[in-house]
């Protein structure tokens, strides 16, 4: 039997210079046998890798060549400067790392300038491309940074800087780059030239492990996750770690003030009422706001004692004093969405009084339920009391369509935190490290990261 006949597919490329001469390069050729199965139809993943390599290779040095050729000439005097030397870069992209040629040009004597250039260092002050940058980055913040630069070697052809130190050091300078916009923000406050009328702001917390404690230093430290909501703008995550230095709450302030606050702006926070937050609530944000209890919080602790209702000691009347119990609660509940914790506690009291009832009817029961229901409304009525002043007004800010609930706030938290940082991947973290990744996880969301990579990709022509 003869040897299989192959079908073989050369790969070449042609390109059209300025003075126009044509250029031609093979890049590939490919041999093709007959199929046997699904593995041998189409090009490999492995196929490609080496033909989009060296075509960037092309395409990065006709493009670099033409550039120097344009900056030769002296910018004050438009005198063709002398070459001094060829230096060698490394450059990596997505398509491969590339080995470039940079020449370095003389100072000009005619204009005695004598600063010695390198055009290609001044075009490309970072050995990675930003396209690759941004696609390293964003993985990054969603996987770990081996899982991340793993993945990538597998998809990219081979490209340097894919390892899990690299990729690592190449997010958090990303999220470094933010921190400085945020201090120059801190240092040299901007006023907004459009103040918002009304602004809402989410905040919860959350704890993540810490990698390397010195003594006295707690094994978690907390982060301040928010969300800032403006009718003009739209929403903005943030995310800071509370005891990473004093700048905690200075750049919560600036962030705020990028968001649009003024000093007439209306503004208003959303909060579970938990000690941390409720006094991050007047130091942080000012006096003059408004304190809003998260509804949601409040229902999930009613929801909680209703569930309990079903346990109670059974009878021949279970049913009626079942829907009595249930009854009172959503009375109270009616009163707290209406009118506050005052006209709840009369609510309340009626709640404890039919449980009471229930009780003196069935006197041989265990007790224990009973109790467990009376410390869950103990519970409640503390958690109220101790957020008095913020529990009020929800059914006319419901019917305004206004922030009630913080429910997008802990879809935030889940966003920027449990995912990556500590219910999905257990691992512990330094204060700044954590901080510099929250600053590019909140620029992925708020839609800004490619402002602190540089990639702005827009697809190019391609003529049919």
């Amino acid at each position: 039997m003869g040897e299989e006949a192959k079908i073989e597919f050369t790969v070449t490329v042609n390109w059209r210079r300025e003075d126009g001469s044509i250029a031609t390069t093979q890049l590939a050729t490919l041999a093709r046998g007959a199929c046997r199965s699904a593995e041998d139809v189409g090009l490999q993943l492995a196929d490609a890798k080496p033909i989009l390599g060296r075509l960037q290779e092309i395409v990065v040095s006709e493009q670099l060549q033409r550039y120097c050729e344009a900056v030769r000439p002296c910018p004050r005097c438009h005198h063709r400067r002398h070459l001094k030397d060829y230096r060698r870069r490394r450059y990596d992209t997505v398509f491969g790392r590339l080995v470039v040629g940079t020449p370095r040009f003389d100072g000009c004597p005619h204009c005695g300038e004598r600063c010695i250039t390198s055009p290609v260092s001044e075009l490309l002050p970072e050995q990675v491309s930003p396209e690759l940058l941004h696609l390293q980055v964003r993985l990054a913040a969603q996987l770990p940074y081996r899982q991340a630069a793993a993945l990538l070697d597998e998809l990219l052809p081979e490209t340097g800087g894919l390892n899990y130190a690299t990729t690592r050091n190449r997010t958090l300078a990303v999220g470094k780059r933010i921190e400085q916009e945020i201090r120059k923000e801190i240092d040299h406050p901007r006023v907004a030239p459009e103040p918002a009328e009304r602004m809402v702001v989410g905040i919860d917390g959350a704890f993540i492990k810490a990698g390397h404690t010195r003594t006295g230093q707690r094994h978690q430290f907390e982060i301040l996750v928010g969300r800032v909501e403006t009718s003009q703008r739209g929403g903005e995550a943030f995310a800071v770690v509370r005891d990473l230095d004093p700048y905690a709450k200075r750049r919560v302030q600036a962030i705020l003030r990028r968001c649009g606050r003024g000093q007439d702006t209306d503004l208003r926070i959303l909060s579970d009422g938990e000690d941390g937050l409720r006094g991050v609530v007047g130091t942080w944000f000012g006096k003059e706001c408004q304190h809003r209890l998260d509804w949601f919080h409040v229902a999930r602790r009613i929801a909680r004692i209703e569930k309990e209702f079903l346990y109670l000691p059974c009878g021949d009347d279970f049913q009626e004093r079942l829907a009595a119990h249930w009854a009172n609660l959503n009375s109270m509940k009616w009163m707290l969405w209406n009118d506050g914790v005052d006209m709840a506690e009369f609510g309340m009291t009626r709640v404890r009084i039919g449980l009471f009832q229930h009780a003196l009817a069935h006197p041989e029961a265990n007790s224990e339920r009973f109790e467990s229901i009376e410390a869950k409304l103990d519970e409640l009525r503390s958690y109220l009391y101790a957020n008095r002043e913020s529990v009020m007004g929800y059914a006319e800010a419901y019917r305004n369509g206004e922030r009630i609930s913080t429910a997008h706030v802990e879809c935030t938290v889940n966003q920027l935190i449990n995912w990556r940082m500590c219910k999905k991947q257990q691992m512990g973290w330094s204060r700044a490290g954590a901080q510099y990744l929250l600053h590019v996880k909140t620029a992925i969301i708020n839609g800004r990261l490619d402002r602190y990579t540089g990639d702005h990709s827009v697809t190019g022509d391609i003529a049919a």
